[in-house]
């Protein structure tokens, strides 16, 4: 290692898409570290390094891990009856942030804020090292960037901050488009020079009444929404501007709202964008490049899942997009906007089919159940029992794949008849052998 310089370990996430299912495997609880790090193909020092990241992050208190044998568990807790608040959005809040950068950004909101203090009293500023001119356009406020690239942002007593000194215009310029963004800034041009001030905190007048309303409609749209991580920030805005406040219980909670919910709002949102100003996406899945123009997010409660229906091209060479497909939301990484779609393309939804199931019991109570069950989830299905300890049921659906959540629960008494679809009965034959694997189990099923 002489002569290379040694790259320092890095607390923050660099790339939030790349740990979406790290955390996710996590949040499960079920898998040890070499197994998790094979299946992400990772090695065992990046899984600690990730690992190590959350830990920074996440109190201790959503934190645990448990030990069978030689191996170590890992696993995030989260309880959706007890609370909705998904410490997760930290990590999320944070993404990307380098220490050098977290440090331009308190140095810039300190001047603004300096500058802003002064204009309330009416004091003129006393910086002769800032030329007249850049003051004079600085009126009501304002900042220019020239003006910043000059500020003393510490004591002259002090030695300048080397991290500060060394920031270009194009980086100060990306940091001031980016507290824009995010509200914290107030831009305006004259001149054809860009001007700078804090925008109004439109938090700061509220009565104690108002922020307890606005507490419950936060809790309330948290928890039915699409898209989880606005809700959580502005709770935290609230709660720091007003402490006293009280928030009383929500009013209504899914019960598959999961830990895991907000590692997919980047994604969503991207999506969602795209969706309303009719673009294509460009996105991995399942290790294949996909170019689709997306149509509508869809949420299944029942398998806690979101999907995308969107439209593909029949081929890769193909000019126009025909084929209506279903992705999982959560396998879906790498989501870029493409080009804007010339026309919304029509859609015909998807036939349904029959499909016949096989459930097999051994008396006349577990007869009773499996029909409980099965009318529970598909009231329309029709049942056969052939008084051999056999339910034939016939059902139809749209995607064979989506009643999988469902059928696992039923293993190993169900099974696909010998004329119904390869692909699903082959689907259930893989998850049964896997799930023995682990438990040390070879199977060799027919």
């Amino acid at each position: 290692m002489a002569g290379r310089k040694r790259r320092g370990w890095n607390k923050y996430i660099a790339d939030y898409d790349k740990l979406r299912m790290f955390l996710r495997y996590i949040s499960y609880g079920c898998y040890h570290k070499q197994y998790l790090a094979r299946q992400l193909g990772q090695s065992a020092r990046s899984y600690e390094d990730n690992w190590a990241r959350v830990r920074f992050f996440l109190p201790e208190d959503r934190l645990q891990a448990v030990r069978q044998g030689h191996r170590e568990i890992h696993s995030l807790k989260g309880d959706s009856y007890h609370s909705a608040f998904n410490d997760l959005a930290r990590t999320y809040a944070i993404k990307s942030l380098k220490s050098s950068a977290a440090f331009a950004l308190l140095c810039l909101l300190q001047v603004f804020s300096s500058k802003a203090a002064d204009t309330e009293r009416g004091v003129a500023n006393t910086n002769t090292s800032a030329c007249a001119e850049d003051e004079a356009s600085a009126g009501g406020g304002f900042i220019d960037e020239t003006t910043l690239l000059q500020y003393e942002l510490v004591p002259t007593d002090r030695p300048f901050p080397k991290l500060v000194e060394d920031i270009s215009r194009s980086t100060l310029h990306r940091y001031l488009c980016d507290l824009t963004e995010q509200g914290l800034l107030e831009r305006r041009e004259k001149s054809g020079r860009y001007g700078y001030r804090l925008a109004p905190d439109f938090l700061g007048d509220l009565r104690t009444d108002e922020v307890e309303s606005l507490l419950m409609a936060i809790a309330f749209y948290r928890n039915v929404s699409l898209l989880g991580m606005p809700g959580y920030f502005l709770e935290q805005s609230l709660r720091a501007h007003y402490p006293e406040a009280h928030c009383s219980e929500v009013p209504c909670q899914f019960k598959h709202m999961t830990i895991t919910r907000i590692l997919d709002d980047d994604v969503l949102y991207a999506l969602a964008c795209c969706i309303v100003e009719c673009r294509a996406v460009h996105f991995s899945y399942r290790g294949k490049s996909v170019v689709a123009i997306p149509l509508r997010l869809v949420t299944d409660f029942e398998s806690g899942r979101q999907y995308l229906l969107a439209v593909r091209k029949r081929r890769a060479v193909s000019k126009r997009f025909t084929i209506a497909q279903s992705y999982r939301i959560d396998l879906m990484q790498d989501v870029q906007p493409a080009r804007a779609a010339k026309h919304r393309p029509e859609v015909t939804p998807p036939e349904r089919h029959e499909l016949q199931l096989a459930f097999r019991y051994d008396d006349a109570r577990g007869r009773d159940y499996l029909i409980y069950r099965i009318r529970e989830h598909e009231p329309e299905s029709v049942i056969c029992d052939d008084d051999q300890g056999t339910l034939h049921v016939k059902l139809e659906t749209v995607d064979d794949l989506k009643l999988m959540p469902w059928l696992r629960t039923f293993y190993p008494v169900v099974r696909v008849e010998k004329d119904g679809p390869a692909h699903l009965a082959e689907r259930m034959k893989k998850d049964i052998e896997e799930a023995l694997v682990h438990y040390g189990i070879r199977p060799n099923l027919p």
